[in-house]
């Protein structure tokens, strides 16, 4: 093997395979909510009580924070205890026929 000929012993591996998406130092998974909360306390302070942009900001950050604090990186732990569990029962039904009764 020749200097100038590239060698094949190593691959070029993807550094972000395992890794959390995210933005900056924000978590994918907390944008959405985050969100939300930013917006809420918007509308809330800004547009309804008109207390100013100094509210707004602490607020927020205290919402944002509290969120991050509560959820943590794993948001599914917590978030999955509000959602309604579905009720699967077996139903015990004669069998009917779409088209009406069949005579043999």
């Amino acid at each position: 093997m020749t200097a100038s000929e590239p060698t094949k012993l190593f691959r070029s591996v993807n550094q972000s395979i395992g890794q959390q998406p995210s933005l900056g130092p924000i978590p994918a998974n907390l944008l959405a909510p985050s969100g939300a909360i930013l917006v809420s306390f918007y509308l809330l302070v800004e547009i309804i009580l008109s207390l100013g942009f100094a509210p707004f900001l602490l607020l927020s950050a205290w919402g944002v924070s509290t969120w991050w604090i509560v959820v943590g990186e794993k948001t599914w732990t917590f978030a999955h205890k509000f959602a309604s569990i579905p009720e699967w029962k077996r139903g015990h039904l004669p069998y009917q026929p779409l088209l009406g009764q069949e005579d043999e």
